[in-house]
């Protein structure tokens, strides 16, 4: 294997996510570990659980990544032994994470094996700087590592509860909350006349999703491996082919930032931005529902109740909102209706009724 390459801050030499290698497969990392010489596992107790009896070659150590705390990240890194040769990052987007980060500082090469397909950390070699539940600092200041191979054994990944794999399609048709800010900012004078020949790419990429997903399930209406990959090429071609429009504020992502950041605790993170873009579309009166029946076609949960989500977990989030969004000293300065307008009181009651009807 070649040596890693990475560093802590911002580079040329990150890759992107079409430069990422993806092997396709089921039953691959039996033999896989074989080749692996000496190496350590960064993973969760239920991705654990899944791979441990799949491995015909044991690892040194397993260490797991409870969050994405620096203070975490290195107290893991520190229990592994000094002459692994290799990191393999076993399950979804906090593993992954944190086994690029241990990767890094060991010096040495990573291998992904996500267990689920619903997190962007598979073709991100970027990373980002965590204090607790809060990302901290400007994206340019943030670690990357390229790792060698992401190996997506399909065997693994459909063991996994559903939602979990499905939610990588939230994470997609979530950008429908740009457009619907677009629109609500050009109406009210704050951004250029919306132009739909500037989102024609993205609403056909989310069409294209929204037709392809229902066709790779079984007869059953199970997932399937084709599915899998369905799933994981959609996201690796989001991030590789610019499916985004020129005015996108991503305060859907912003909004996961909130809730979880103010409530101290985290949710699955396509099923987070979702909600947030389903949140955006109906405070900007830009047909909601139209979201909510790509989501329910491609079987993204998005009521806060079957998420996890409490109330005053919700309002706490949007209440948070202003202050979160305009962060300029960790890098943001998001001009979205959530920042500009924020839902309290009796709008805050309309939407949580909204949301949980829908």
């Amino acid at each position: 294997m070649s040596s890693p390459n990475g560093g802590w801050s911002k580079s040329e030499h990150t890759k992107t996510a079409d430069e990422i290698q993806i092997r396709y497969g089921s039953n691959l990392i039996a033999q896989e570990s074989l080749k692996w010489g000496r190496y350590v596992i960064v993973t969760t107790p239920s991705a654990h659980n899944i791979i441990k009896n799949n491995l015909d070659s044991k690892p040194e150590a397993v260490e797991y990544a409870r969050n994405l705390d620096y203070q975490h990240l290195q107290q893991i890194t520190d229990k592994f032994p000094d002459d692994a040769q290799l990191v393999v990052g076993v399950g979804g987007g906090t593993a992954l994470d944190a086994s690029k980060y241990v990767a890094l500082t060991k010096n040495v090469p990573l291998i992904l094996v996500p267990t689920i397909v619903s997190t962007g950390a598979i073709v991100h070699s970027v990373f980002a700087r965590w204090n607790g539940h809060h990302i901290v600092g400007h994206p340019d200041t943030w670690p990357w590592l390229n790792c060698e191979e992401a190996i997506v054994d399909s065997e693994l990944v459909l063991k996994a509860p559903p939602y979990l794999n499905t939610a990588g399609l939230g994470d997609i048709l979530c950008s429908y909350s740009g457009v619907a800010e677009w629109k609500y900012n050009a109406i009210n004078g704050n951004a250029p006349t919306f132009d739909q020949s500037a989102v024609e790419v993205n609403t056909l990429f989310h069409q294209d999703i929204v037709t392809g997903f229902p066709l790779t399930l079984s007869a059953s209406g199970e997932l399937s491996v084709e599915s899998v990959q369905f799933i994981m090429q959609g996201i690796q071609d989001r991030d590789s082919k610019g499916h985004t429009n020129p005015h996108a504020i991503q305060g859907d992502h912003d909004f996961a930032g909130c809730i979880e950041g103010i409530n101290g605790k985290g949710w699955v993170h396509g099923e987070l931005v979702a909600l947030g873009a389903i949140i955006i579309a109906w405070h900007c009166d830009q047909n909601p529902e139209f979201l909510i029946k790509m989501l329910d076609i491609c079987k993204v949960r998005h009521r806060p109740s079957e998420m996890g989500i409490s109330k005053e977990e919700l309002r706490k989030g949007l209440e948070f909102a202003p202050i979160y969004m305009s962060d300029q000293k960790n890098g943001r300065d998001t001009q979205s209706i959530l920042r500009l307008n924020p839902i309290t009181g009796t709008r805050f009651d309309d939407l949580w009724v909204y949301l949980e009807r829908n």
